[in-house]
């Protein structure tokens, strides 16, 4: 591999690691809250659960804005998208994690990464005129740090997965080696996912998931909870 493609390689590895401060492992979408609300469902729901969110949320809505934020013509249009995804964030708890995770890594990325310390739409971002949502976000990181569009889409889901699965760990709720079972066994899920979302139009994004959805709103009122959505 070409000394230039390492560093793309490496750099992707960095912004998926649950140590880059994009704040991503704070938040569970719903799923602290819809745990408290069924404590005898096991790990084969949860599973289910959370690939329910990767196949009707995340893949038919952020992962296919990811793949129009990498191939935008101009900071214009990654704001107008940008605003496009924050209409279909229902509840304030979807608008939060989004759009809190998206700022933190415009931050992070301007601050840390060298390619993209003047780049104008994180700067946008930083300064808060612009929602700054992850989905969006992701899709101008990787972009400019030379990443393919392919794996840019298919680390976002896979961020995504990983970030619910360690939700139910830190929730005592699956176990560490049953979510990397499912991390591995759950790779053609998100080759799937990576490659619709990459060829759905803009006119094609949806998001559908109610349960969680109302999960997530009712998480807002809980007084004492470990995430933050």
């Amino acid at each position: 591999m070409p000394p230039d493609r390492w560093d793309a390689e490496l750099a992707w590895l960095q912004l998926h690691d649950s140590a880059f401060p994009s704040g991503r492992f704070v938040h569970s979408n719903g799923l602290e809250a819809w745990l408290a609300a069924h404590p005898a469902a096991g790990a084969e729901v949860i599973a289910a659960v959370i690939e329910a969110h990767l196949r009707h949320n995340v893949g038919t809505l952020d992962a296919v804005c990811v793949a129009h934020a990498y191939r935008a013509g101009s900071t214009a249009d990654l704001v107008r998208l940008d605003r496009l995804v924050r209409a279909h964030k229902l509840s304030a708890a979807a608008r939060t994690a989004s759009e809190s995770c998206g700022r933190q890594l415009a931050l992070a990325a301007r601050r840390t990464l060298a390619p993209l310390d003047h780049d104008e739409f994180l700067g946008l971002v930083a300064a808060g005129e612009t929602p700054g949502n992850l989905a969006v976000v992701e899709g101008v990181v990787h972009r400019g740090l030379s990443i393919g569009l392919a794996r840019a889409v298919l680390g976002h889901l896979r961020s995504a997965y990983s970030g619910m699965l360690s939700a139910g760990v830190r929730l005592g709720r699956i176990g560490p080696l049953e979510t990397q079972r499912r991390l591995f066994a759950g790779a053609p899920l998100l080759v799937e996912l990576a490659g619709a979302a990459v060829e759905t139009p803009i006119d094609g994004i949806s998001a559908v998931t109610p349960e969680l959805d109302v999960y997530a709103m009712r998480h807002e009122t809980t007084a004492a909870r470990l995430f933050s959505t």
